[in-house]
């Protein structure tokens, strides 16, 4: 028992050994041939829950320190405060390193540098200070470093704040330095300049079109596009150098306008109201929390962490509602349905790459810190698709208006017996006639009268009469030009307007009209023959308005009926003659 025993003892010692080596710190050497070096590796870490622990007990306690566990640059959500060790030696060069955290939402950072003689510099970092005090005027959390060959140095890093502690540490050359910040604020500019037209181009159309759809769209685009800005360290280094507890929590106040804005973006371009009431109540929901919350991160009820897992819960929910809708939509075939779909796993990917960067799930790289960016730009660009159909709905739906419109006119001027203009049409297509006549053309007016319609209406019935009248409007219309006017005023009076370059021109028209009613119409079955008498009016000699021209054509009309019918007579108004010249039909 007791060999066994001591067999277990020294295997448990061994154990112990072997962890003990594998967690001793390493030292990171600097060499200008790696001008860019991660320091994860080398990095020991402690924890501080009192937030009271000072450099010099931090240091007369080196074994508290362990290797970090979890993923690289990654300690996630922490409430207590953390101490970073770092062993470095400078192999050659000149000595000048940039100490770098890329990550620029750490509120408060302490870094201290001790060299071989004791001596400590320190430097204040993080996002909880005036930009114009950092150490170096960049968006990330920088030190320049003057270190000498040869010599070893210790390096503390006192980090404390309330968003997730992604601490993506790198030893990097000056000019390696500057050359990554072009690139990357190349980058974020370009990104930038994207939302801007996209902002531009949706309050263009809200304006325009009055359309919610594309105000919301813009305000989304804001909220979201201030969110990267700070999120980035953008909106420190170039837009607001003063920090303040709003300017803290800029970032998740800043999505929570731009969920507050998504909710009802896409109530409105589903139209949940109508469809889906219960999905609309949801979304009101989430829109309606989101404005509470950003309203208690104003009022101070909400500190960065609150205002943060209020962000993210009621994103998760937003996304957890219209998902499931946009994909039934989809199989429906719904266009709006697919593109929908499509930009929220665009924006699926990416909040939940963030979501596991925020929570220590996964190590601080380009792709995971950039790939939420990358996936709301490709969901904004989609989304552009959505207000696209908005539009062509928009204008169809004008076009239908139009069409409705055109349709109402057209039946409020037509007869619905005939098809032909009735009163109204005639006097508005009259009326356009006189201001549209040139001043070297005549305007003719007949107004024609059917000669013996009562007595085959009264001996056929009203439906061979009505179809008799219909057949009328035909042959009448068959005589004429394109550009000829032809309605019938009620009962069998009828009137046709049409240009005329002389008087006689406008005679030979009557007379063709008078010459078509020798042929009979076939009526329920029966031969009929009818007649017409015809009063014409000239303008601008026998009037210069549509109702002084059809008075004289009326009159006209009315001398050829006492003149015997089946005449075609002219107003004279301008005449000093009776006021008619009888064309009797041979």
């Amino acid at each position: 028992m007791s060999r066994r025993l001591s067999t277990w003892i020294v295997a448990f010692a061994l154990l112990a050994s072997a962890s003990a080596a594998f967690s001793a710190p390493s030292e990171l050497a600097l060499a200008d041939r790696q001008p860019q070096t991660p320091a994860w590796s080398a990095v020991t870490v402690r924890a501080d829950p009192s937030h009271a622990l000072s450099l010099e007990a931090i240091r007369r306690e080196p074994q508290s320190f362990a290797a970090p566990s979890g993923p690289e640059d990654n300690l996630g959500p922490r409430r207590d405060t953390v101490w970073v060790r770092l062993l470095v030696r400078v192999t050659d060069g000149d000595g000048r390193w940039i100490f770098d955290i890329d990550y620029p939402s750490i509120h408060e950072a302490q870094l201290y540098v001790v060299d071989e003689d004791e001596k400590i510099t320190q430097w204040r970092l993080g996002a909880a200070q005036a930009f114009a005090e950092r150490p170096l005027p960049s968006r990330s959390h920088a030190a320049l470093l003057s270190l000498s060959a040869g010599k070893r140095y210790e390096l503390y890093l006192r980090v404390r704040t309330p968003s997730a502690m992604v601490l993506p540490i790198t030893l990097i050359k000056p000019e390696v330095y500057q050359s990554r910040e072009y690139r990357i604020q190349l980058g974020q500019g370009l990104i930038a300049g994207i939302a801007l037209t996209l902002l531009v181009y949706s309050l263009t159309h809200w304006w325009i079109l009055r359309s919610w759809l594309f105000g919301l769209y813009a305000v989304m685009i804001c909220g979201s596009s201030i969110f990267f800005l700070a999120y980035f360290g953008i909106a420190q280094q170039h837009f607001w150098n003063e920090q303040s507890s709003l300017t803290l929590k800029i970032a998740p106040t800043a999505v929570l306008i731009a969920l507050a804005a998504g909710g009802q973006f896409v109530a409105c371009a589903i139209n949940t109201r109508r469809h889906t009431p219960w999905l609309h109540h949801g979304l009101t929901a989430v829109s309606a929390g989101s404005l509470a919350a950003f309203a208690a991160s104003l009022l101070g009820l909400f500190d960065y962490r609150a205002t943060q897992i209020a962000a993210t819960t009621l994103g998760l929910s937003l996304m957890g509602l219209t998902v499931p809708a946009a994909w039934s939509r989809a199989r429906r075939g719904d266009p709006v349905g697919i593109y929908m779909l499509l930009g929220w796993t665009s924006y699926l990917i990416g909040a939940i790459t963030m979501a596991g960067l925020l929570r220590g799930l996964l190590p601080a790289r380009v792709w995971s810190q950039h790939s939420f960016q990358w996936g709301w730009l490709i969901e904004m660009l989609v989304w552009m698709r959505i207000l696209g159909l908005n539009i062509e709905s928009v204008r169809r739906a004008a076009e239908r208006a139009e069409l409705e419109k055109r349709t109402f006119e057209s039946l409020a001027c037509t007869d619905a017996l005939t098809g032909l203009l009735n009163r109204r049409g005639l006097n508005a297509a009259l009326a356009t006639a006189l201001d549209s006549r040139s001043a070297d053309t005549m305007l003719a007016v007949y107004l024609l009268d059917l000669d013996g319609f009562k007595l085959i209406n009264d001996r056929l019935g009203h439906e061979a009469g009505d179809e008799l009248l219909v057949g009328v409007g035909q042959r009448l219309r068959q005589q004429l030009r394109r550009g000829d006017v032809i309605g019938r005023l009620g009962g069998d009076e009828f009137v046709i307007v049409t240009g005329a370059p002389r008087e006689v021109e406008a005679t030979i028209l009557g007379r063709k009209l008078l010459d078509a009613f020798k042929q009979p119409f076939e009526v329920a079955g029966q031969s009929c023959h009818v007649g017409l008498t015809i009063g014409f009016a000239l303008a601008p000699h026998d009037g210069r308005d549509a109702a002084a021209l059809l008075k004289q054509a009326d009159a006209a009309m009315y001398a050829g009926k006492q003149a015997g019918r089946y005449t075609l007579s002219r107003g004279a108004a301008s005449f000093e003659s009776a006021g008619a010249i009888p064309f009797h039909y041979p």
